[in-house]
């Protein structure tokens, strides 16, 4: 028997076949071959006398914190979000201006594309948000929350579209903090204006018109 995570008291395996559950990690398929159960799906941890799914065991959870936290995995963390929202407008027939650069990156598991474009908008601004200031983080608590007591953390990274007709392009991307992000919304300027202060706004307009030089009227 290996070594087991701290705090797992049993492991048990699932037939991918049966749906049985057993102590042994390996089944015998339709063909009569004898294999072993490889997948995370198919195994449950039995942590404080109650058997979970690996998503709830605490050294799974700790290391998938881990990861997300990396510059890697919260960028990647980030286009999987994005990618999902394409993939839903897709589906719902909803399409926008411009073609989203972001939305195959080079490799499975890569967000070499997203992180470039990051980096880019550091030099430009600083590593904090280039509205609110607010020096960014990227804290991912990866916890279980009830739907109405979720944490958001508001000085983490989140990607703006600033304009919301416009799809994640190049130009269009802004890496904002999740306290602006969640202010604007789909929010017009006009409505924006009511709640941003005007340094704050200001620092808004510049930055539209930077990208954006020939839409100078909407301000």
């Amino acid at each position: 028997m290996g070594r087991r995570a701290p705090g797992v008291e049993d492991i048990r395996y699932i037939n991918p076949i049966t749906g049985a559950t057993s102590s042994l990690s390996s089944y015998i398929d339709e063909q009569g071959i004898k294999k072993s159960i490889t997948s995370s799906k198919c195994r449950e941890y039995k942590i404080n006398g109650e058997w979970v799914k690996p998503g709830y065991a605490p050294h799974n959870r700790e290391n998938a914190k881990k990861i997300l936290n990396s510059k890697k995995g919260y960028f990647c963390k980030m286009l999987n979000r994005i990618n999902s929202r394409e993939n839903d407008r897709r589906k719902q027939g909803k399409f926008m201006q411009g073609e989203n650069g972001f939305f195959r990156d080079d490799r499975r598991g890569r967000c070499d594309k997203l992180m470039a474009h990051y980096d880019k908008q550091v030099e430009r601004y600083g590593d904090r948000c280039p509205m609110t200031l607010i020096p960014f983080t990227m804290s991912m608590y990866y916890e279980k929350f009830d739907i109405n007591n979720q944490v958001k953390t508001f000085s983490n990274i989140s990607p703006d579209r600033i304009f919301n007709h416009i799809d994640y392009t190049e130009q269009n991307l802004i890496f904002t903090s999740q306290l602006w992000n969640l202010t604007k919304q789909e929010r017009p300027i006009s409505e924006i204006m009511l709640v941003i202060r005007p340094e704050v706004l200001e620092r808004y307009k510049a930055i539209v018109e930077e990208r954006f030089p020939d839409q100078k009227y909407v301000l």
